[in-house]
């Protein structure tokens, strides 16, 4: 696990993020299940060197395996809104309180990816003072925007009954090009049934 390097794929000629979460978890879990097994071992517990080595990668493990479970989650909502605020100036003048909250959340994000980066191994995660309360409190702040985002859209659905017809990503394509028809006329038809487009 120390020469365990993470995969790592640029998005938008910006930041570095994670992918290949699947083999990671895989891999931890074999490896966990592997020291388990190895505890269950008459050898195992005959020998104290194997017994603090065990547990010590045990521990190890454990910690990774938290810090990845609340990283992919911080990551995927990260993704999410980073392309409604940065994709739309519309929804940053309409939600400044929550645009600033994720140019903070952006910002530490962003900085984050860069010093995994820049020493891209697993293990090297553990290093990072504070990892896990970090990661908590993103994704925190993320929940926070995504339910003011979801009340803002709700609010505007309510003003117009014809947006309950869309999900929210169409919704949000549809504020953020307000002033682009071209980019709105996609969705017409599944506002009005009788409308092709």
């Amino acid at each position: 696990w120390m020469k365990e390097e993470l995969d790592l794929v640029l998005y938008q000629n910006r930041v570095r993020l994670i992918r290949g979460w699947d083999d990671l978890f895989n891999a931890l879990d074999d490896h966990t299940g592997g020291l388990v097994l190895m505890r269950s071992s008459p050898y195992y517990r005959s020998v104290r060197e194997f017994q603090e080595d065990g547990n010590l990668w045990e521990d190890r493990l454990t910690k990774l395996r938290a810090a990845f479970d609340a990283w992919i989650d911080v990551q995927r909502r990260w993704v999410y809104l980073e392309g409604i605020f940065f994709g739309s100036a519309d929804i940053k003048a309409q939600l400044p309180a929550e645009w600033s909250r994720f140019k903070s959340v952006d910002g530490e994000f962003v900085s984050l990816m860069r010093r995994i980066s820049s020493r891209p191994y697993a293990m090297e995660a553990l290093n990072i003072e504070n990892l896990q309360r970090t990661l908590e409190r993103l994704q925190n702040l993320m929940v926070v925007i995504q339910k003011a985002l979801g009340a803002y859209l709700e609010k505007q659905r309510n003003d117009f009954s014809r947006f309950y017809f869309l999900g929210d990503d169409d919704l949000l394509e549809i504020i953020g090009n307000a002033s682009e028809p071209g980019k709105v006329l996609p969705h017409l038809g599944k506002m009005f049934a009788s409308i092709a487009t």
